[in-house]
């Protein structure tokens, strides 16, 4: 894990999967988690790009960290998903599109877009 600041100061944490997340894997990484959703950040970002496989407990762990994340008004996002992991996420339907993005780049210019429509009042 790793915090960094996104376009417009926005302090992110940016969480990196590997291997797989599934039944084995699933409590070593809500363990992993649990720091981030105590703490105050208000942007978390689930890196894929070297996650190879999810169950649906490695699914569980994703919309449990997102539910924590939105009852304190945060936001979670995930980018680089590998097309296997895309196809599960289409299959369940278990993240909002919104929250998927290819790149980090393509998160970063979201968050970009979206605070410029706040500051120029659209």
């Amino acid at each position: 894990m790793s915090q960094q600041t996104k376009p417009g100061g926005v302090p992110a944490t940016v969480i990196r999967l590997v291997g797989r997340l599934d039944s084995a894997t699933s409590p070593q990484a809500e363990e992993a988690i649990a720091p981030v959703l105590a703490g105050g950040l208000d942007v978390v970002e689930f890196n894929l790009a070297e996650l190879t496989y999810i169950s649906s407990a490695g699914l569980r762990v994703l919309i449990s960290t997102r539910k924590a994340l939105a009852a304190r008004k945060a936001q979670l996002y995930v980018t680089n998903p590998q097309p296997q992991i895309q196809k599960v996420f289409d299959i369940v339907k278990a993240l909002p599109g919104q929250v998927i993005f290819v790149n980090t780049e393509e998160l970063d210019a979201y968050l970009g877009a979206m605070q410029r429509k706040v500051t120029e009042g659209e």
